[in-house]
């Protein structure tokens, strides 16, 4: 079907406003027309023009007048990209990254884009998927700065920030999560790490103490430099607990905690702050996890373990529980699941692995079910501090 504009919308759009700017335009498309690029639609009896189509034969010469490209041949440049980057093997991840470029290629060949990829901006699909392949082939050590993973791939130190929206959408599609999956999946952290509290907190730094801020009646935020600045930090709180949701869970557990007794951290895979106050709080200072019943939320709960391994972590409602219509489990839920069977530090929770493993779907997994009960679970799950 030939592409049409109404003629004076057009105009306006070009911003041909003056009476003697319409009428050269009106010349210059008539001239067109008799060159057979241009067919004007006018009203039996009047000169006027009222559309203006482009026959679909003159498409390359409108493209090639103002230097654009074909969307087909974009499309097929684009496919080309992914059905290479399908035939590499993936060293840690092959059945996610062959079924992502699968799922790619099937909404590209359909004109569809699938975030954050467009099917016509072959040379971004290209960067991404081969930053993406990259970045995921490689066991990077807990608590790796981003701007070092950077440079140890061969970029510049802020290659990995620039890009961080569209490569942390793209690891949500490969693992099949909603959304965005955030770099601390992969083990890597900001620089500007911030922990977000509640509770009693006191930074002993060299020539006197310092609190952070008021905590009462609010959550406060204290920044990974202050963490590091102190020789030691102390809370008058019964026990930490963790949060993994910073939204509704986060502001749940505060409003449970009367009279402020508990230290309640809000964190998803442990951040360079999270690691500070876990190294310098009390050690006999009981810890709590709220988290996620997936396996990605069981992933967190051991990353805060091996953070300070000296220091247990205790689950609180992580207990797995099956919902027939709840998601399948992902070649990357199935390889974490059995990840975690082969850590030590998760033994006491590998029957709940077992059973979501053998079900084959993720279960009543969201935090958010179970708000309900944590008001009760908060006190009756802690001990005073010795």
């Amino acid at each position: 079907m030939a592409f049409a504009r109404d003629w004076e919308k057009l105009l306006d759009t070009t911003g041909l406003r003056t009476a003697d700017d319409r009428m050269a335009a009106g010349r210059e498309a008539a001239d067109l027309e008799k060159d057979g690029r241009l067919v004007l639609v006018r009203q039996r009896y009047r000169t006027a023009i009222e559309r203006v189509r482009l026959p679909l034969e003159q498409e390359g010469w409108l493209r090639a007048l103002f230097g654009s490209e074909c969307p087909a041949e974009l499309r097929a440049r684009s496919l080309a990209v992914v059905e290479a980057e399908a035939q590499k093997r993936h060293p840690l991840f092959p059945e996610a990254w062959t079924a992502w470029c699968g799922k790619v290629l099937t909404d590209f060949s359909a004109g569809k884009s699938r975030r954050p990829l467009v099917w016509n901006k072959p040379e971004v699909v290209r960067e991404v998927m081969a930053r993406l392949f990259l970045l995921t082939s490689r066991e990077w050590p807990p608590g790796t700065l981003v701007r070092d993973a950077s440079v140890a791939l061969g970029w510049d130190s802020k290659a990995l920030e620039r890009h961080r929206a569209a490569l942390e959408a793209a690891l949500g599609g490969l693992f099949q999560q909603p959304g965005r999956l955030g770099m601390e999946s992969l083990n890597l952290m900001m620089t500007n790490s911030v922990l977000v509290f509640h509770g009693p907190l006191e930074l002993h730094v060299p020539g006197g103490t310092a609190e952070p801020s008021r905590w009462l009646d609010h959550a406060s935020s204290v920044t990974a430099a202050d963490l590091e600045r102190a020789e030691r930090i102390t809370t008058t709180a019964r026990a930490l607990l963790t949060v993994e949701n910073a939204k509704s869970p986060f502001r749940h557990a505060v409003v449970a905690n009367h009279g402020a007794e508990y230290l309640i951290v809000a964190t998803s895979f442990p951040t360079r702050a999270v690691r500070l106050l876990l190294e310098k709080l009390p050690a006999g200072l009981p810890h709590y996890h709220f988290g996620d019943t997936d396996a990605a939320g069981y992933l967190i709960l051991q990353k805060l373990r091996e953070a300070l391994p000296s220091r247990p972590v205790r689950p609180l409602l992580m207990d797995w529980r099956d919902n027939a219509g709840s998601p399948s489990l992902t070649d990357y839920d199935r390889r974490t699941i059995r990840r975690l069977l082969d850590s030590s530090l998760m033994e006491d929770l590998h029957k709940e692995l077992r059973k979501m493993l053998d079900s084959g779907r993720k279960g009543d997994f969201e935090q958010e079910n179970r708000l309900a009960e944590l008001p009760q679970m908060i006190p009756s799950k802690t001990v005073p501090q010795t």
